[in-house]
């Protein structure tokens, strides 16, 4: 027990005393003062006093080059092992580029799709509350769809399966991919 009345000897081995001791607080009283703050003026978010977002514009838009290329390299890697290795046959994409080959339309596709989702994500960072969530829904139901598209009219059932297995792929490398860039090109914009 240390003697009140004792100076200060930083030698002593003690913790010096407060400067100014904390006012005793009644319980229930304020800690704050109650009125107009800088504060109040601004939504309550997640410590942050403007909710808005904004991107690294360069380096996302480096992500989303590069997600392009992988989503055309699943599609190459797709046809030409299931067709070349495996003898298999995948029911072709819509040429719509005139390529000319089963294999480049499915590259075309893939980086297609990888461009698109990423000008849906840039979009929703610009103008939505929660774009990673929404952005995660549009992706699903995309990816949905155009893995459905080979089911639709006349079919044959193995490669329509494995086009949509190419499109869930796909889909799924997209959104990890574009999702993994946008968590490291997210900022939060501030108020000056």
């Amino acid at each position: 027990m240390t003697d009140p009345n004792r100076p200060y000897d930083p030698d002593y081995g003690e913790p010096p005393p407060p400067a100014y001791p904390p006012p005793a607080q009644t319980p229930g009283t304020p800690t704050q003062p109650v009125g107009n703050t800088a504060a109040d003026a601004y939504p309550a978010t997640a410590g942050t006093e403007n909710p808005r977002l904004g991107l690294e514009v360069g380096r996302f838009w480096a992500g989303a080059l590069a997600t392009m290329l992988v989503a055309a390299l699943i599609g190459l890697a797709a046809v030409f092992v299931l067709e070349e290795v495996f003898n298999l046959e995948i029911q072709p994409q819509a040429d719509v580029f005139g390529t000319g080959s089963d294999m480049m339309a499915w590259v075309v596709a893939g980086a297609l799709f990888a461009l698109l989702a990423a000008i849906v994500l840039y979009l929703l960072v610009m103008s939505t509350p929660r774009p990673r969530a929404f952005f995660g829904w549009v992706v699903a139901l995309a990816t949905v769809i155009l893995a459905a598209v080979p089911f639709a009219g006349e079919f044959e059932l193995v490669p329509a399966i494995l086009a949509a297995i190419v499109w869930i792929v796909i889909g799924s490398a997209v959104w990890s991919l574009l999702t993994g860039t946008l968590s490291r090109t997210v900022v939060r914009r501030t108020t000056v």
